[in-house]
């Protein structure tokens, strides 16, 4: 009995072989290559940000969880900020702390401060969770692009998670000396890690601009986004108002639509790795 030959000139474009029994002629037996390496590739490395969007999958959970802990109204408007935590977060003066809480007097105060806190507790994690996103994004972006620059962005990540970490450590401490009204230092040290974490946001937008530019019509109009949501910031650095809020609200959409490219993006695949189409 003769082996059963592989026919070279039957191998299909599809990762197929045709083999030809000199026993069964003329009966064609098709067997495909397995393919558990071709599905791998398909699935995860024809998306080369799929790790980063799975990140932020966790991310979105999270902010949706901050968003039902968080206190939903403020006593007062203070310069146009109407979320309380952003207020919290830009608030200047002691004055402005108490505009914010309400009097000592106030039913409400307490049960604002406990969710401010509750807020700030989970934030620890939140903060953990949005610059590893950053962090993950910047690596993966750069090794697909061949961009450089984009490792910039995972020292920002770190600048951001270091901002927000001592931003909420002085709301805490706002909070703790509500009633002494001891909190002079804190508010004194509040904008330097506010703007450390909000402008770091701002600032590796600003960097990935250089990778979405490059892309689709989607990934230019992300990058463009990233672009005005950065003179957002600036805006809102310069005067604090109703621009703050939209800032915070662009900044959200940004990460948003990060996330979902996450998942939509495909890249070609070689021996040296991913390339854009």
């Amino acid at each position: 009995m003769q082996p059963i030959v592989p026919d070279p000139s039957r191998e299909g474009d599809e990762g197929e072989v045709n083999f030809l029994s000199p026993l069964t002629s003329p009966l064609l037996f098709t067997i495909r290559r397995l393919p558990a390496q071709g599905a791998a590739v398909r699935g995860i490395m024809g998306r080369p940000l799929i790790r980063a969007g799975w990140v932020g999958v966790a991310v979105i959970i999270l902010s949706v969880s901050l968003l039902c802990i968080f206190p939903a109204r403020t006593q007062s408007n203070i310069d146009g900020l109407f979320t309380p935590i952003i207020a919290f977060e830009f608030i200047q003066t002691s004055q402005e702390v108490y505009q914010l809480f309400g009097s000592q007097a106030s039913p409400e105060r307490d049960a604002m401060v406990r969710a401010m806190d509750r807020g700030n507790h989970l934030d620890f994690a939140y903060m953990i969770l949005y610059s590893f996103f950053l962090f993950t994004f910047s690596v993966l972006g750069a090794r697909e692009s061949g961009i450089r620059v984009l490792y910039l962005g995972t020292a920002l990540s770190v600048v951001i998670l270091l901002g927000d970490f001592f931003e909420n450590i002085q709301l805490l401490g706002i909070t703790a000396n509500l009633a002494t009204g001891d909190f002079e230092e804190e508010l004194r040290h509040l904008p330097l890690f506010t703007w450390q974490k909000w402008g770091g946001i701002a600032a590796i937008f600003l960097l990935l601009f250089a990778y979405f530019r490059r892309g689709t019509v989607f990934s230019r109009i992300i990058g463009t986004w990233g672009v005005v949501t950065a003179l957002l910031a600036i805006v809102s650095f310069l005067n604090r108002s109703v621009v703050n809020e939209v800032f915070s609200l662009a900044v959200a959409l940004q990460f948003l639509l990060m996330i979902i490219f996450c998942f939509t993006h495909r890249a070609k695949i070689s021996p040296e790795g991913f390339h854009n189409p």
